[in-house]
């Protein structure tokens, strides 16, 4: 694990966002990033200019009509063996809803892994895997009453992320 974290740390990485704030955070923390429409950005690169891109918290803002062509850039942007990370609020985590998602306002819709696994598939992506995070128990003491294959079943991880590698 240590290699890993150690091989994180060595690569080149920027970051883009809509709020100044935030981007400003990340200069002061000596990071690359810049103010930047996602669409804009990433249609604005050449294809196959990275080997990996992270999108943290970002599909459930998009507009469902936008987000397949939000994963059609970031396939386009991928080089081949590269690797795409999409992390989001999970919606099969019935406690997602009571607790977290409707909280931001500028969340458009919560996005179920099977339709993230589809775009990513139509677009060439492919050994996709779905990774859930962050317990709800964790924050929740309360659902360890729960008969464990219904704690799961409805209440698992708060995130997941749809992991996949661009193919050709």
């Amino acid at each position: 694990q240590a290699e890993l974290l150690q091989a994180i740390q060595d690569l080149a990485a920027r970051g883009i966002d809509l709020n100044e704030e935030y981007v400003a955070i990340c200069r002061q923390k000596g990071l690359e990033a810049q103010l930047a429409d996602v669409f804009t950005y990433l249609g604005g690169l050449p294809a196959g200019g990275f080997d990996g891109i992270f999108c943290g918290q970002v599909v459930e803002h998009i507009v469902p009509e936008r987000l397949p062509e939000l994963i059609r850039l970031m396939a386009r942007a991928l080089q081949p063996g590269g690797v795409v990370v999409v992390e989001t609020p999970n919606p099969e985590n019935l406690a997602i809803f009571a607790t977290h998602f409707y909280i931001d306002p500028t969340h458009a819709r919560p996005v179920p892994a099977a339709l993230l696994v589809f775009y990513m598939e139509e677009v060439g992506l492919g050994g996709i895997r779905i990774e859930r995070r962050f317990p709800a128990v964790a924050s929740s003491p309360a659902l360890a009453q729960l008969p464990e294959e219904v704690r799961d079943s409805f209440f698992g991880g708060l995130d997941y992320a749809a992991i996949a590698t661009k193919l050709t």
